[in-house]
């Protein structure tokens, strides 16, 4: 995608001797929109899903409309850390997952 390497922002300090880290912002600032698509898809399962299957209609409306909120979570994601914040959700939705499995079985802890 061409547009994706227009809004690179991280350039390294020393491009003739990129480090580890400047390889790695290199990576993802080239991957972003299918980080973000990744992470909003698990975003949506964990915290937002009330049935894992459902009609193959509805599902591929539900894939077309995250792309679409993929596509302007990168635009966004210029400016703002939308890839962070998105980590963070994930990070809080496995959290809370986890404290629920318990109650799940009926365990009283």
């Amino acid at each position: 995608m061409e547009w994706m390497e227009l809004v690179s922002q991280y350039e390294p300090a020393n491009p003739s001797a990129l480090t580890f880290y400047d390889q790695l912002r290199m990576l993802l600032d080239h991957y972003r929109f299918y980080i973000i698509f990744v992470e909003l898809f698990v975003v949506y399962y964990l915290g937002f899903a009330t049935r894992i299957r459902m009609p193959i209609l509805k599902t591929v409306l539900l894939v077309a409309v995250m792309l679409v909120g993929a596509v302007i979570f990168t635009i966004l994601d210029v400016q703002l850390p939308v890839k962070s914040a998105m980590f963070v959700a994930l990070v809080i939705l496995v959290v809370v997952r986890l404290r629920s499995i318990p109650k799940k079985r009926g365990n009283p802890e």
